[in-house]
């Protein structure tokens, strides 16, 4: 889009109110970036009444998550869904995340999925990966669900080449299997970390170079949002009890390899520096925490992350609203979490407010997302207990002991991978609802 005549003001370099919406749009999300909170508010509200609908869209967005604005999840909501009904891709991706977790809308899995086929039918790479990923695993729908990740792969998506490759290599034709280290190791070469590892085992085997598998003659999208299989609805293992004082329990089997290696993906573009809760300081970094984690906010979530968190959930007999974030945690070779406790200590300033918000942090959830590291065990200091998990499996131990109170003999900590790097997915349930 072409900027019309008098776009800025020669002296303040700010654009004139008669100018082009995207050029005002744009300088608010410059004026954003720089910390000037109140003029992106100004320029984008003003892009707003010029009708420019990208801008609509992010005023919506701040609306729903109260970013600069009042929030009223509601209106946001109305807003968004008005903008994904015509079409707007960024808008359908939105409101996945809307009806899955039931943010200023009716909660329902169904329609999220069906906003997901809506944004994959228009050719959203994002959308048809996941969907490829949540394809159910019968032979009958093999064809299927290489044809979705393929979609996805040449849309430009590392993770699709990823797991493409993956799935081919897991054939028993030498010639598909080739194909399939080849995929592999493009996504490799796109900087897919998962990729690059497991390019490294593939030296010396034969690979071709990346081309299409066989493909489905078309895609039935009409119905597509029957055929997958969501996280959350999947049978449940039991809990093996590893631990009594404190008691801690492990599910095996807890996620599937596909869904670990796309959780971790998923969380790559956000890892920053690990935060700890200070009790003078509150949160922050810290030399006692050295890992990295990502937080899954309304944001960062999508279909699967949201599903996956709701499957923790429901292992640990919380509503699904009622926890902090899904965070990844990733632990490089000697880093770690020195010895801590979860809970929210009532004696400490710092930790007041997050109870009288939130209520105490009563349960812990961490799900082991790979394997290949060796030490990086779990351990609990007063229980001697040191574990390594499985890839796939879910540990559970509450915090708090049966009057309520915080369970000191739960001091734990994550000890430093000696090789290798070790993902987990953690998660706190919490007393009361936390916004996403």
């Amino acid at each position: 889009m072409q900027p019309t005549h008098h776009v800025t003001d020669t002296v303040t370099g700010m654009p004139t109110q008669d100018g082009n919406p995207a050029t005002m749009f744009d300088f608010a999300l410059t004026c954003e970036a720089s910390g000037d909170t109140v003029n992106a508010l100004v320029w984008t509200r003003r892009a707003v009444e010029k009708g420019f609908a990208p801008a609509t869209l992010q005023l919506a967005v701040w609306t729903v998550t109260g970013t600069y604005v009042e929030r009223d999840a509601v209106q946001g909501a109305r807003h968004i869904l008005d903008i994904a009904r015509q079409g707007d891709l960024q808008a359908c991706r939105l409101m996945v995340n809307l009806c899955a977790s039931g943010t200023g809308i009716e909660q329902s899995w169904e329609k999220a999925t069906s906003w997901l086929c809506r944004a994959a039918k228009a050719g959203d790479a994002a959308a048809l990966l996941q969907l490829g990923v949540l394809l159910r695993p019968l032979p009958r729908l093999l064809i299927l669900r290489r044809t979705l990740l393929y979609a996805a792969a040449c849309g430009g998506l590392p993770t699709a080449k990823y797991l493409l490759g993956q799935d081919l290599c897991a054939d028993h034709d030498p010639t598909i299997k080739a194909q399939g280290a080849g995929w592999i190791v493009a996504a490799a070469e796109d900087g897919n970390l998962l990729a690059a590892s497991a390019a490294e085992g593939l030296k010396g085997q034969k690979m071709r170079r990346p081309t299409a598998p066989e493909l489905a003659a078309r895609i039935p999208w009409a119905e597509l949002k029957r055929l997958v299989a969501l996280p959350h609805l999947a049978p449940m293992p039991a809990p093996t009890i590893i631990n009594q004082f404190p008691q801690v329990a492990v599910r095996q089997g807890f996620l599937p390899a596909p869904l670990c290696d796309y959780m971790i993906t998923a969380g790559l573009a956000h890892l920053g520096a690990a935060t700890v809760h200070d009790a003078d300081a509150g949160e922050t970094v810290d030399n006692t925490r050295t890992n990295s984690f990502a937080n899954f906010r309304l944001l960062e979530a999508d279909l699967i992350t949201l599903s996956v968190n709701a499957r923790i959930m429901n292992a640990m007999g919380h509503l699904h609203d009622h926890g902090d974030p899904l965070s990844l945690l990733q632990y490089k070779t000697g880093q770690s979490y020195a010895p801590h406790f979860d809970f929210f200590d009532p004696a400490f300033p710092a930790h007041r407010p997050h109870l009288e918000k939130g209520g105490q942090r009563v349960k812990t959830g961490l799900l082991y997302l790979n394997d290949g590291y060796s030490g990086g065990a779990t351990c609990f200091h007063h229980a001697g207990l040191a574990h390594v998990g499985e890839r796939g499996s879910f540990l559970e131990f509450s915090n708090v002991n049966q009057h309520g109170e915080p369970d000191r003999a739960t001091l734990h900590s994550g000890e430093p991978p000696k090789n290798g790097i070790k993902w987990i997915l953690s998660k706190w349930a919490r007393e009361a609802p936390q916004p996403l």
